[in-house]
């Protein structure tokens, strides 16, 4: 008998493989904003910014960048960089190639990079079923922001890649490959600095001093790229104001229709009168909020765990709290919320999670996954005249993301408390 669930798996594979590839060969049309001055698009900010460190520059001077980018007769303006300094390490070949030519680089980059957070997760879910592969490969397929992603120029991807490999070397009790890993994925992008506050609590002292050991000598080997004055005041100047949506002088809304964090709705309730800033109150709750997503993190996975479907939930959980924190979380940022999408599928199927989270999962993915021009037509067109109906569409990706992070934050914290089920190591 021929095993028809294989050959199923195959063919879910195979079809997922085909849509992802049409989606980056033919990616889908980006909505909204001049047609000038997109040239390179959000990675155009990283090439200018190396240009600009390798002439002796200031990279996140955004006049310097301008004017480079006037200078080559590519845009007018840029964004202002504002990514750590050893970010520019991986754009350091930028200047040898014009604008275009790179940014078809870093688009191969990017697809790569996903090849490899795909395949190490993968690799790493093995004992969670065979239905973890068909459904990461179908979600990373249908996902508008997938391809978005790769079109915008933006760096998720390779993060996400880093990630991956750091958290399924620590599953393998690999601390300090895991914890140089962590480290470059600090310095490329702050966000998984949760992982290694986590780390922290857990007492996991390898892996947390090979972060910081990794993120101070990729700061040390910049220098020539990034001086020491300009990496203290990305530190004390720039990165402090995060906090209040301010990344460097970004021009670009808070309240934007696609913008899926907490301050997003803190900047909703309370208005600074302009969008573009979260105002005082919106910017107090904001870091109220982050605060207790370090306490909440610290109190429900302070112990360190081997089971499996423990492991997993326990780090989708804090991947997808990552997305709240930010003042910004676009369309492209919701890659991260894939992996754990992937991992409460695979507790309902495994009879981990109970059939009734089928359809809240159900429809977390489907608003996880569609394009998100569509949903802002229906907002602002036929439903604009029912403010439930319109909030509903608006923040269903918003909503999505609780239903990510409650499932898999169940899943981790109710393998632990099984014995049969999953075991804590206070290691």
């Amino acid at each position: 008998m021929p095993d028809t669930s294989r050959a199923l798996r195959w063919l879910l594979f195979a079809a997922a493989l085909t849509w992802h590839l049409l989606n980056v060969v033919a990616p889908p049309k980006i909505e909204g904003g001049p047609a000038k001055d997109t040239a390179g698009r959000d990675y155009a900010s990283y090439h200018y910014a190396s240009l600009v460190a390798w002439a002796g520059g200031d990279p996140y001077d955004k006049l310097a960048l301008d004017a480079r980018a006037t200078t080559d007769g590519t845009r007018t303006q840029v964004h202002p960089f504002f990514y750590p300094p050893p970010f520019l390490a991986a754009v350091a070949w930028a200047p040898r190639v014009d604008l275009d030519t790179a940014y078809w680089v870093w688009y191969a980059v990017n697809e790569v990079a996903l090849l490899v957070a795909a395949l190490a997760l993968l690799r790493w879910w093995l004992p969670l079923g065979p239905a973890v592969g068909p459904v990461l490969f179908g979600l990373i397929a249908i996902t508008s922001g997938v391809a978005y992603g790769h079109v915008m120029g933006q760096a998720n991807a390779l993060v996400l890649a880093l990630l991956a490999l750091g958290l399924w070397a620590a599953a393998r009790g690999r601390d300090a490959p895991a914890g140089v890993a962590l480290g470059l994925a600090c310095m490329f992008k702050m966000s998984p600095a949760l992982f290694v506050w986590v780390w922290l609590v857990q007492r996991r002292w390898t892996a947390v001093s090979a972060a910081i050991a990794t993120a101070a000598i990729a700061s040390v080997l910049v220098l020539p790229l990034v001086g020491l004055s300009e990496q203290i005041r990305f530190y004390t100047a720039i990165l402090p104001g995060f906090g209040t949506g301010d990344y460097n002088g970004l021009e670009i809304k808070v309240d934007l229709f696609a913008n899926h964090s907490m301050p997003n709705v803190f900047a909703q309730i309370w208005p600074d009168g302009t969008g573009s800033r979260l105002s005082g109150t919106a910017a107090l709750a904001s870091q109220a909020f982050s605060g207790l997503v370090l306490l909440g993190t610290a109190a429900l996975f302070r112990r360190r765990v081997d089971e499996p479907f423990a492991q997993a939930a326990q780090a989708t959980s804090i991947a997808t709290a990552t997305l709240f924190v930010p003042v910004y979380t676009y369309e492209h940022h919701l890659l991260w919320a894939l992996p754990g999408l992937t991992v409460a599928i695979a507790a309902v199927v495994r009879g981990r999670l109970g059939v009734g989270w089928a359809v809240p999962l159900g429809l977390a993915t489907a608003a996880i996954a569609f394009p998100v021009a569509p949903l802002k037509a229906l907002a602002t067109g036929p439903l604009a005249g029912s403010l439930p109906a319109a909030l509903a569409v608006q923040e269903a990706k918003f909503g999505a993301l609780w239903v990510i992070f409650a499932a898999t934050t169940w899943v981790a914290i109710s393998s632990t408390s099984t014995g049969g089920r999953g075991r804590a190591a206070d290691r």
